[in-house]
C-alpha cells in the first residue's frame, strides 16, 4: 500500500463521486481540507471535530474502496512522505522516471478507445486550458491532432473569451479541458452546461478530487513533479508528465484512426462482394 497509495485514494474518490450521497461528499471535503489533522487523529477525534458520526466516516471510507479509517490514515501518511521527499535533495532523474511511469500506468488502465471513438465521431474538437504552461500543452495537442488528420480549435485562456467562443459549440462536438487543479467554478459550470447540450467532455487533470474530473465524461490524469529550486529553496511544479501524456495519447489516437480506417475499408469491400 505504500507505493502510490495517494493515487489510489484520489482515483477512487473521482470514480465513486457520482455514487456518494451529500453527507459522504461533505466528509471527504473535510478530509481533504484537514489532511494533517486526519493523518494523526483517531476516528473518534475526527468525528468530534467534523461533527459526523464515527459510523458515517467509516462507511465513507468503505464507499471509496478502502478497508476503513485505518487504511485512510496510511494513505494520508504516504501522501505526506511523498511531499517531504520532494522538498529534500533527491535524485530528480529517479523521481522523474517514477512519476512518468505512474502517468503511463494510469493511461494504460484507462479505456482510451472510448475517448478515441468520441473524438473520431466529433463534429469539431475544441481544447481549453487553464494556466500558461497548460496553454502551451494545448497548442502541442492541437498540432498533434492536426498531424493525424483531426483539426482542433484552441480556446483563448480568458474565461470571457471562452464563454463567448462556447456559443459556437454544437451537440456532437467534443471539448478537451486541460487543467492542473480542475477546481475553477466558471469552467466547471461551463462544462456542465455543454454536457446538457450534448457535448462530450474529456479532462486532462492532476490526480485530485477535482470538480472538473467529476463533471467530465472521460478523464485522463498526469502526475506533476515538485522540485525545490533556487537559492531561496522554492518548490516549483514541473509538467513533464503532461507533455508525456499528450504524446502517448496522440500516438494512440493515430493508431486508433488507422485501425478504424482499415476496418471500414474491409467492411466496405465485404459489402460490395455481398451485393454482387
Amino acid at each position: 500500500m505504500r507505493e502510490g497509495s495517494i493515487v489510489k485514494l484520489e482515483s477512487l474518490i473521482n470514480q465513486k463521486y457520482s455514487n456518494l450521497n451529500q453527507t459522504e461528499k461533505e466528509i471527504l471535503a473535510f478530509i481533504i481540507e484537514n489532511r494533517d489533522f486526519v493523518r494523526k487523529a483517531s476516528l473518534s477525534e475526527v468525528a468530534e471535530k467534523s461533527l459526523f458520526s464515527k459510523s458515517a466516516i467509516f462507511r465513507c471510507c468503505k464507499k471509496i474502496g478502502l478497508t476503513g479509517f485505518s487504511q485512510l490514515r496510511y494513505v494520508l501518511t504516504d501522501e505526506k512522505d511523498s511531499e517531504q521527499d520532494s522538498l529534500i535533495s533527491v535524485d530528480y532523474l529517479a523521481q522523474t522516471v517514477k512519476s512518468m511511469l505512474w502517468t503511463v500506468n494510469q493511461f494504460k488502465s484507462t479505456n482510451v478507445d472510448d475517448i478515441y471513438a468520441t473524438l473520431a465521431a466529433a463534429g469539431t474538437i475544441y481544447i481549453y486550458s487553464t494556466g500558461w504552461q497548460q496553454q502551451i500543452m494545448a497548442q502541442q495537442l492541437q498540432r498533434d491532432l492536426y498531424l493525424i488528420g483531426k483539426f482542433a480549435f484552441v480556446f483563448p485562456t480568458g474565461h470571457d473569451e471562452m464563454q463567448l467562443s462556447s456559443t459556437k459549440i454544437k451537440p456532437g462536438d467534443a471539448v478537451i479541458v486541460i487543467s492542473y487543479k480542475g477546481m475553477n467554478a466558471t469552467i466547471v459550470q461551463l462544462v456542465n452546461n455543454l454536457k446538457l447540450n450534448g457535448v462530450r467532455i474529456v479532462s486532462f487533470t492532476s490526480f485530485r478530487q477535482n470538480r472538473l474530473a467529476q463533471a467530465a465524461n472521460f478523464n485522463l490524469y498526469y502526475d506533476i513533479i515538485n522540485k525545490t529550486v533556487g537559492i531561496e529553496r522554492k518548490t516549483e511544479r514541473f509538467f513533464a508528465n503532461l507533455t508525456l501524456l499528450i504524446d502517448i495519447f496522440s500516438m494512440g489516437f493515430a493508431n486508433y484512426l488507422v485501425a478504424k480506417e482499415e476496418r471500414d475499408h474491409e467492411h466496405g469491400e465485404y459489402g460490395q462482394r455481398k451485393s454482387k
